[in-house]
């Protein structure tokens, strides 16, 4: 395990408390002590550092840099480069992360890639590259120079007059492939072990632990009431590439009870002297999984929904789950403890669908859930009243528009 510098450690936490979306995908990468790294780059799933460089720029830049090499991550820089030049890559990368983080308050080093007109913002990274590509071809017509020479890294956009791209003008080292970043915060792009480019399959792979961890993270931080407002179309974009049982499984993960304390403190930065408050989890609560047994759900439906459910619900431990069949009416209300589960569930029911009927038993029961689970094709002419706490929509289809809780789309 690589010995962090109190610089690194101290800004992880820092960043972890002010913005815990960024501090989970920050801990959740490989860090490698790298002298013969100038600054600081990821690959998405590691990122070398240069400690001394980062002890000369302080805690609070330090966050910063890490907060970039998150958002290349999220954005997922190291995966989408294709064939284009990295630098001129990496720097189209840079325009567009270092509005973001300047926008958010971030204290980021000297030497930053920053559009300071807003000529590219809003724009893909994708977009910027072909702007300053052609930009700087445009440059090099009237200079009279060979386009074949590959493209200048600054292009038209000029970094802050006090660069600082470190002193060491040296090769790599051996070892992890590690070679000089040309700037701060560099990308590269993502490789296997050995050092080979992904396969396609590889890829596509990487895009979805990827897509996970987004999701993750993003459950965690609304969790403390910190979600990344800016982020939010990336993070939606995340979960249409994950598989449903992981989307149910991070929705719900959401619901799940808990509180931050100092009765417990965050054992992870306690050696280097560090005392942040621990996540306490007092688990699942109780749960009501709601199964709509009308007769426009298959018995295929059924069988899907139940298993993967049941299956998370098996690995989160509520403290009870009530299994409640209901179409026109509740026709069939099961209890499991924790430890149970169902061999086999004798369907009831396969008339006409409402909603209601179920969330007004939930209300008279006395039951209490933290949570409910409504399996259905949200075929039903009638709009349910919201109950006030957590749902979870499980369909096969976005059919109908349901003004409360959250869908999660089945892949049957």
């Amino acid at each position: 395990m690589t010995q962090l510098p109190d610089t690194i450690t101290k800004a992880r936490a820092r960043l972890l408390v002010r913005a815990p979306f960024f501090g989970s995908i920050a801990l959740g990468l490989v860090w490698v002590n790298a002298p013969e790294v100038r600054t600081m780059a990821t690959d998405g799933r590691r990122i070398w550092f240069n400690p001394a460089w980062c002890d000369k720029h302080g805690v609070e830049r330090i966050m910063g840099v890490i907060a970039h090499e998150v958002l290349h991550v999220v954005n997922k820089h190291h995966l989408r480069r294709g064939t284009r030049d990295p630098r001129l890559w990496n720097l189209a990368a840079d325009l567009m992360i270092n509005r973001v983080l300047e926008g958010d308050g971030y204290v980021l080093p000297p030497g930053l890639m920053f559009d300071r007109e807003g000529r590219f913002a809003g724009l893909a990274t994708e977009t910027i590259y072909a702007r300053l590509l052609e930009e700087v071809e445009q440059n090099r017509q009237e200079n009279g120079q060979d386009s074949g020479d590959g493209p200048d890294r600054r292009g038209d956009t000029h970094p802050d007059e006090s660069s600082d791209h470190g002193d060491d003008d040296g090769e790599a080292g051996d070892g992890d492939g590690v070679r000089p970043a040309d700037i701060w915060g560099e990308v590269r792009d993502l490789t296997t072990d050995a050092g080979r480019k992904l396969s396609p399959a590889e890829r596509v792979q990487a895009e979805h632990d990827l897509d996970v961890r987004i999701r993750q993270a993003a459950a965690a931080a609304r969790r403390v009431g910190k979600f990344p407002a800016g982020l939010g179309e990336t993070i939606e974009a995340a979960a249409d590439r994950v598989d449903w049982r992981d989307k149910f499984r991070m929705s719900f993960d959401g619901t799940l009870r808990g509180e931050v304390t100092w009765a417990r403190p965050n054992r992870r930065f306690i050696q280097h002297g560090l005392y942040l408050p621990g996540w306490r989890r007092s688990g699942a609560g109780r749960v009501a999984f709601v199964l709509d047994t009308s007769g426009s759900i298959s018995a295929r439906e059924l069988a899907v929904y139940t298993a993967g459910v049941l299956g998370i619900l098996e690995e989160t431990g509520p403290e009870q789950v009530a299994l409640i069949q209901c179409d026109t009416e509740v026709r069939r209300v099961t209890y499991l403890q924790p430890g149970e589960t169902f061999d086999r569930i004798e369907v009831v029911g396969r008339g006409g669908t409402r909603f209601q009927p179920a969330f007004d038993w939930l209300a008279a029961s006395g039951f209490g859930p933290s949570v409910i689970v409504y399996a259905t094709d949200l075929v039903c002419c009638e709009t349910p009243e919201d109950p006030g706490v957590p749902v979870i929509w499980l369909t096969p289809s976005r059919g109908r528009a349901i003004p409360f809780g959250t869908i999660v789309e089945v892949t049957l």
